[in-house]
C-alpha cells in the first residue's frame, strides 16, 4: 500500500512539481514530495502510533529510520542518509533523511519513474504551451499533473483565463461547480 500511487491520492497527496533547471527559453521540470508527504502518507496507511522515525549521527552524516510496525513481525526499519539542501542545511538534510528512507519502504519510488517535463519560460517563470505565466508553486504543480487528467485539463483552462474568471462572478461559479461536478464523478 505504501508504494500505491492511488493511496496517495487516497490520503490527499497530490503530486508536486519544482524547476529543476533553466536552459535557453525552456525549463526542465521534475516531480517531487516533501517530508510532510510522507508523514500524512504513513499517518494514513499505518496510523500515526504505528510509525517513527529517528535520526542518527554517523561519521557526521545524518541518517534517519523510518520504522513501522508491521503486524505479526514488530518493528522493522529502513534507514538511508540525506544531503544538505542549499536553503536550510540542517533541516533540509533531516528532510532529504527522511524521504530516503521512506523511498526505502516503497514510498513516492514511482517518481523517478515518470518523465520530466519541458517548458518554455520567461526569464525564469514556467509558461504554459499558450505562455500563460504559471507563477506559484501550486500553479506548476497542477498544470504538470493536469497534461493529462480532466481536473488537470480544468486547472490549466482556469490558469489560462485566471484573470477573467476572477472578473466575472457567473464564469467563477460555473468553474466551481464543474471542479465540484468532477471531483463528484471521480469518488
Amino acid at each position: 500500500m505504501l508504494s500505491d500511487p492511488a493511496v496517495y491520492a487516497e490520503a490527499g497527496i497530490e503530486r508536486k512539481w519544482r524547476v529543476l533547471r533553466v536552459f535557453g527559453n525552456q525549463c526542465e521540470v521534475v516531480a517531487y514530495h516533501d517530508a510532510r508527504d510522507v508523514q500524512k502518507l504513513l499517518d494514513y496507511v499505518c496510523g500515526p502510533e504505528n510509525w517513527a522515525n529517528e535520526a542518527m549521527n554517523i561519521n557526521g552524516k545524518l541518517y534517519m529510520s523510518v520504522s513501522i510496525n508491521v503486524q505479526d513481525e514488530g518493528w522493522i526499519s529502513k534507514t538511508d542518509v540525506g544531503t544538505e539542501s542549499n536553503v536550510e542545511k540542517v533541516k533540509g538534510e533531516a528532510s532529504d533523511a527522511l524521504k530516503r528512507a521512506a523511498v526505502m519502504w516503497g514510498i513516492f519510488r514511482n517518481l523517478y519513474d515518470l518523465e520530466t517535463v519541458i517548458l518554455p519560460v520567461r526569464g525564469k517563470t514556467p509558461l504554459t504551451q499558450n505562455g500563460k505565466e504559471l507563477k506559484t508553486p501550486a500553479q506548476l504543480s497542477a498544470y504538470c499533473n493536469g497534461l493529462n487528467t480532466e481536473m488537470g485539463k480544468l486547472m490549466q483552462i482556469y490558469i489560462a483565463f485566471e484573470k477573467e474568471f476572477r472578473a466575472d462572478a457567473k464564469a467563477l461559479a460555473a468553474m466551481t461547480e464543474i471542479k465540484n461536478f468532477l471531483g463528484r464523478v471521480r469518488e
